[in-house]
């Protein structure tokens, strides 16, 4: 009766897993909602209302066993305490739930509101304060292609509205309608008193992104639609991208700025979404193909709205969430190969270094909608197929000090100095920070100038932050073990300090400094090498374009009318070194390096070993650069082969899924050329086959699983680890190998557990047992015509041969002969040797190889066979001694 009960309390729990701040469900997920305290998820049969830590309070089920009630519309009408559900149920069917107990049905109607196919919808509570509908914006199924039909409607939601809950008339039936050949709605929401609806439209001149808006003030129906404006959304400059993938609002104070995810639609670009924003406050005009109820659909006026910035561009967009922290918006992007990245772009919409929150191991992608935490915007909710995550937006824990918390590169992330650790900024009082559009300054940068009247270097330092506070701040420079400036010549004031030394130091050649910042209890150390740059060139008649960017390099300045380096007369912005010399590269007899291909182009985010490129004039190149898309600072490999025209390098791991670009780097730091690599999921091994193998090795084993293709080699785990090279079936998409021999105790089953092996990691895979070789004992023939057929005797095993893995030969004399195998049995192995120039008759012994190795020659009998025949021959020699004996004994 326990045992009873314990299933009854765990079985429900196994229904979904919950591990932290992840949840995994039995059915993917259609939707999820949001609303006030609580979290909502519709999977194919289930309502979950769930905590805002993820655990689950109640569940409804939406199927039984005569119908199944697809649920297409999720709505928390948060005022009301209300959850709105509708869905496909003979004509329709719309049910309004308890908010804080979904299992509590207030009210139910049969009626069709969403959607009766798998098409998108939009809805969400809008109207005035007063009056709160339902508005639905969806594709009419059942209207005549070039006929207006109605594409947004408003229902009611209160019993006390006119007509009562779910209706829609006000003496005739309001809406939007629209004679597009194809509408898919993306998007919708009420700011203040607008509402927008961004959608999909197929027109007569093509796809177009298109947004609908009208005043959510005017209480009647008919009035709200009337004061219907549209445009169309455009994006972007470098290629058409007609599809609107997902948006979302983004908080402002003055206007609304609306972000949206356009997609070219061509899955082999690497560029193929765009993120850009617009200013959406002032929708003006009307576009072809809607129109209010009653009016024609075939005019178009105003203009079309273009982007206020693009600010950032991948494969693979998918989802977008947005928050603002001061000046700063925040953008969260999920991605269709499993990833969440975070954005932040400053108060001129430029985008700083992206950060990954989550990757997943697979390719299962973020549903369209996020959405935040209501309580703190601290966690965002991500659902990908049958999981639902909670990711925290601000990682800042995860830094143990100012430099890294700094180098992390997000905003929202400073040092503490009350609580001498990385936090957000509401839990600390005294807050070390980026500043504002620094989000690609290095935390310390040095710049170096001449005094020559005073015959005095000066090197300033500057640290890039900001604080809430003064903190305690102060620099030291040392040479050696020896502090490079005096006490007088020493400045520190937060966030810079300079030092001030002599220029005979520079004579003798360059000066290694070590600079040591002091904030608070935190010390950052940074070296650099000081050249004299009045030396770089004045012992080279023919200064070059390499020249001026090792004078550019070491903080100098190039002089192009006497062409030759100096100090700087002061302080300036550091140029970059190729943007300060490309006028004298224009004038080098240069052969530029070129690409050409690399073999192979897509990778495992783990990197990849020893990748082939081709190109021309390669015989320069330095180094490689691998830009991500995700990376502020390109990854460098260096060169280990090289040729005129191949070279060989390793590709770093990229951390992030997405695409990279690949140039070669020569002696001036030029790079050149500019290849896609792409970074996708790691190898998942999901079996071997076969399973087993026999005790010397060289069996075939194929693993089978997804993204093979990134395996370069297993890795077996027993006393003597071994590598082994795998190669792959491009038609099957399996890796197999040949089994290493086993070098454990000979005479028992055993098992070897093995690795993949992708760029400097592994992955787990799975054991590979092993049984004795296969033991063959006598064999005999019969003569079938010209062919002789060999039947040969073998001992019963677990390997279950194939007829590709034995090769059977049989010798006569000089002569051998090839027994093509008809059929191999538990007991026996049956091949035939054809007698094709004339007939054969015997052969005296049988070569029989199993894989790599000939495990049997019937001409050197068995082992057991020579064993047995010494104890016969003994047993018979001593019989013989003892009858020699007897015989003896008699005759005296």
């Amino acid at each position: 009766m326990r045992g009873y009960l314990l299933g009854i309390l765990v079985v429900p729990l196994l229904k979904h897993c919950i591990c932290g701040d992840v949840v995994n469900f039995d059915g993917d997920i259609k939707d999820f909602v949001v609303g006030k305290s609580k979290l909502f998820v519709l999977t194919d049969h289930r309502l979950h209302q769930m905590r805002l830590d993820l655990s689950e309070e109640k569940r409804k089920d939406i199927t039984n066993a005569t119908h199944q009630y697809r649920v297409n519309i999720l709505v928390p009408f948060d005022d009301n305490d209300t959850l709105i559900t509708c869905g496909t149920f003979r004509d329709g069917y719309c049910e309004v739930l308890d908010l804080n107990d979904i299992t509590k049905s207030i009210y139910d109607q049969s009626i069709s509101v969403g959607p009766k196919q798998n098409d998108k919808s939009v809805a969400f509570i809008a109207g005035p304060s007063t009056d709160r509908y339902l508005l639905v914006g969806k594709k009419d199924e059942e209207t005549k292609p070039q006929d207006p039909y109605p594409v947004v409607k408003l229902w009611n939601t209160l019993q006390s509205q006119i007509g009562g809950i779910f209706n829609i008339e006000e003496g005739s039936t309001p809406s939007i309608q629209s004679t597009a050949r194809d509408v898919e709605f993306v998007d919708g929401f009420q700011r203040v008193s607008s509402l927008y609806l961004f959608l999909n439209a197929q027109t007569d001149s093509g796809r177009k992104v298109q947004v609908l808006w009208m005043d959510s003030n005017k209480r009647k129906k008919t009035e709200l639609f009337e004061s219907l404006q549209s445009a169309t959304i455009e994006c972007c400059n470098d290629k058409a991208r007609p599809v609107l993938v997902a948006s979302t609002v983004i908080p402002s104070g003055n206007g609304v700025i609306w972000a949206g995810v356009f997609s070219a639609q061509d899955q082999q670009d690497p560029e193929n979404t765009a993120l850009a924003l617009y200013d959406i406050s002032a929708v003006r005009g009307r576009v072809k193909g809607f129109c209010n109820t009653g009016e024609k659909c075939d005019s178009e006026s105003g203009s079309n709205l273009q982007p206020l910035s693009v600010v950032f561009k991948y494969s693979s967009m998918s989802s977008v969430a947005a928050v603002r922290s001061g000046s700063w918006i925040v953008l969260f992007i999920g991605t269709s190969d499993g990833q969440l990245i975070k954005l932040m772009l400053d108060e001129k919409f430029t985008p700083g270094c992206p950060i990954v929150l989550y990757k997943s191991d697979d390719e299962r992608a973020v549903l369209p909608r996020m959405h935040f935490v209501p309580v703190d915007f601290k966690y965002i909710y991500i659902a990908l197929r049958k999981e639902i995550r909670r990711v925290s937006v601000v990682q800042c824990a995860k830094y143990s000090s100012l430099k890294d918390c700094r180098a992390a590169l997000d905003p929202l992330c400073g040092w503490c100095v009350n609580t001498q650790r990385c936090s957000n900024q509401d839990e600390c009082s005294k807050w070390m920070s980026t500043p504002k559009n620094s989000l690609q300054e290095p935390l310390v940068s040095f710049q170096a100038w001449d005094d020559k009247s005073s015959r005095k270097v000066t090197l300033h330092l500057a640290l890039s932050l900001e604080s809430t506070g003064n903190p305690a701040f102060s620099c030291s420079f040392t040479t050696g073990s020896v502090n490079l400036c005096d006490g007088s010549d020493l400045t520190a004031v937060f966030p810079n300090c300079s030092c001030r030394f002599t220029d005979q130091l520079l004579y003798t050649g360059d000066l290694n400094v070590s600079a040591i910042v002091a904030v608070e209890d935190q010390k950052v150390t940074e070296t650099l090498t000081l050249r004299n740059c009045s030396n770089i060139t004045n012992n080279s008649p023919n200064p070059s374009y390499t020249q001026c960017v090792q004078c550019v390099s070491s903080g100098c300045q190039w002089f192009f009318s006497s062409q030759h380096c100096d100090w700087k007369h002061g302080p300036g912005p550091q140029l970059h070194a190729q943007d300060a010399c490309k006028d004298l590269f224009s004038n080098m007899d240069y052969k530029e390096p070129e690409i050409l291909s690399l073999e192979p182009n897509k990778v495992s985010f783990h990197g990849r070993n020893n990748v082939l490129l081709r190109g021309r004039n390669l015989e320069s190149v330095t180094k490689i650069h691998i830009q991500g898309d995700l990376d502020c600072i390109p990854k460098e490999s260096p060169v280990f082969n090289r040729s005129r025209d191949t070279l060989r390098f390793h590709i770093p791991p990229s951390g992030t899924k997405g695409t990279g670009k690949v140039c070669v780097v020569t002696p001036d730091d030029r790079c050149h050329g500019n290849s896609i690599i792409t970074y996708s999921s790691q190898p998942s091994c999901t079996g071997i086959q076969p399973t087993v193998s026999w005790w010397s090795g060289g069996r075939k084993i194929n693993v089978q699983g997804s993204n093979m293709e990134f395996v370069e080699s297993v890795i077996f785990h027993n006393s003597a680890p071994k590598r082994l090279q795998t190669q792959y079936n491009l038609s099957s998409g399996d890796v197999w190998f040949h089994s290493p021999e086993n070098n454990n105790y000979y005479g028992s089953s055993s098992s070897l557990s093995f690795r993949l092996n992708v760029g400097n990691s592994t992955v787990d895979c799975e054991h590979l047992f092993y049984e004795l070789d296969p033991r063959f004992t006598l064999f005999t023939t019969l003569q079938l015509g010209n062919d002789l057929q060999v039947n040969i005797k073998k001992m019963v095993d677990a390997l279950n041969l194939s007829l590709s893995e034995v090769n059977v030969t049989g010798l006569q004399g000089d002569q051998q002969y090839h027994c093509v195998l008809e059929n191999i049995e538990s007991k026996a192995v049956i091949c035939n040797i054809k007698g094709e120039s004339g007939a054969v008759t015997a052969v005296d012994s049988l070569n029989i190889r199993v894989g790599k190795k000939i495990i049997f020659r019937t001409g050197d009998r068995p082992a057991y066979l020579v064993f047995f025949s010494i104890v016969f021959s003994l047993i018979c020699l001593f019989f013989i001694l003892i009858f020699c004996i007897l015989i003896s004994i008699f005759r005296v």
